[in-house]
């Protein structure tokens, strides 16, 4: 055999044997391709409640909606205008159903609103939108202490209506009756009497009937404060010390009294924020009486006022924004307000008088307030303003000594 033939044959063999063995030599791996997604975006959810075009029976509003299969989470707008170009509300992430709006809506006014869903794969489309309208304004109930038709002249309680009107007095007991306060659901009024010396908190129904004591004990406990929710009281007690008054807090039968704050100093009056979640109160612990804010349990404690003077009794605002509170850093008591933060203080009344113990109109729009800038001598009487310091105007004119507003 020729040398050329015999180097052909060779090459063919070797290719016979190399070729299969390159066939089965392992191949580089490859990533497998991405499994297609089984979620779905889910669909537009279908609005429940309130009824379209219905109208809501007060300022509280609870919106509620349907499930949508799928969705993780919803988004809600609530506006003025049809379009949604005057958004009140603009809110993502509800993992409920329902959501209950803040208070700050205004009085016969309409609002519009729609939801949408969204999960991991992308939101939906926006559900048809529906109206509701809020009611006309109401005339609120004032409760407060007067001197009147006693005697000796001693403070009871009383009702009347936010123009001034209609008086009708709710207790008549031996002892003095101090900062009366409203139940949430306006059924009760919380307050604290002073007899001989001993000063207790009691309940009473709206009407004056049930007349039920909550607390026991030889100290003082006064000045209470029903929690939004109805659940709780707060109050003051030096139960722990004749000058240590320190916020306390007790169901609304009055049990499981339980301690905030610890400070040894003066810690007064106090008011919770409409949600419930904070409580803003006055405390001398930094040196003199300042405003302070803490959460609801008497944790994580903050100063909000920083002033030379007394800063006192602060009043949070229903939409939670603003705290109105009484000052003498002007050299006397006025009223002021500043927001929740402690920012943006701003002097409200001007007056060579005493203006003390603001509380809010239950839509926001006005402060009751006392003073005795008409009679002097602490003779005071019960005002309102708008919450800007403008329209003045005096609800009572008795010379009896009037005050200590609750409003609803």
């Amino acid at each position: 055999m020729s040398t050329f033939r015999f180097l052909l044959a060779l090459v063919i063999v070797l290719g016979l044997i190399i070729i299969p063995i390159l066939g089965c030599a392992p191949q580089p791996s490859q990533a497998p391709p991405p499994a297609p997604s089984t979620l779905a975006v889910p669909t537009e959810p279908a609005l429940s409640s309130p009824q379209n075009e219905s109208t809501a029976p007060s300022l509280a509003v609870k919106l509620e909606w349907n499930a949508s299969a799928g969705a993780a989470s919803y988004g809600l707008q609530v506006s003025t205008d049809s379009a949604f170009t005057k958004l009140v509300m603009d809110k993502i992430g509800i993992t409920s159903t329902y959501y209950e709006l803040p208070s700050g809506l205004n009085w016969k006014t309409e609002y519009y609103w729609r939801v949408n869903a969204s999960n991991a794969s992308g939101t939906s489309p926006w559900s048809g939108s529906w109206k509701f309208n809020t009611p006309v304004f109401k005339v609120g109930k004032i409760v407060f202490m007067s001197g009147l038709n006693t005697s000796p002249p001693r403070p009871q309680l009383y009702i009347m209506d936010e123009d001034g009107s209609n008086w009708v007095q709710l207790t008549n007991n031996p002892g003095w009756d101090w900062y009366p306060t409203w139940s949430p659901d306006g059924s009760k009024i919380a307050f604290h009497c002073d007899l001989n010396g001993n000063t207790e908190i009691y309940v009473i129904n709206v009407d004056g009937s049930n007349l039920t004591r909550l607390t026991n004990n030889p100290a003082f406990d006064g000045v209470p404060k029903w929690s939004p929710d109805g659940t709780r009281i707060s109050f003051i007690s030096n139960r722990e010390g004749q000058y240590q008054y320190r916020i306390w807090v007790m169901n609304s039968d009055g049990s499981n009294q339980v301690r905030l704050t610890s400070s040894q100093h003066f810690e007064g009056a106090h008011s919770w924020s409409p949600d419930g979640t904070k409580i803003a109160f006055n405390s001398d612990r930094d040196g003199n009486p300042e405003i302070y804010v803490m959460n609801a349990d008497g944790s994580n404690v903050k100063r909000l006022t920083f002033s030379p003077y007394e800063d006192v009794h602060p009043a949070w605002s229903p939409d939670g924004k603003k705290i109105a509170f009484q000052s003498n850093s002007d050299g006397n008591w006025e009223i002021y307000v500043m927001d929740a933060d402690g920012s943006n203080q701003t002097r409200l009344t001007d007056n060579p008088a005493s203006d003390q113990c603001p509380a809010w109109s239950p839509d926001g729009t006005k402060i009751a307030f006392d003073s005795d800038r008409d009679w002097g001598n602490d003779v005071d009487e019960v005002y309102v303003m708008d919450i800007d310091g403008t329209n003045v105007t005096r609800l009572t004119n008795n010379k009896a000594n009037n005050g200590i507003v609750s409003w609803r």
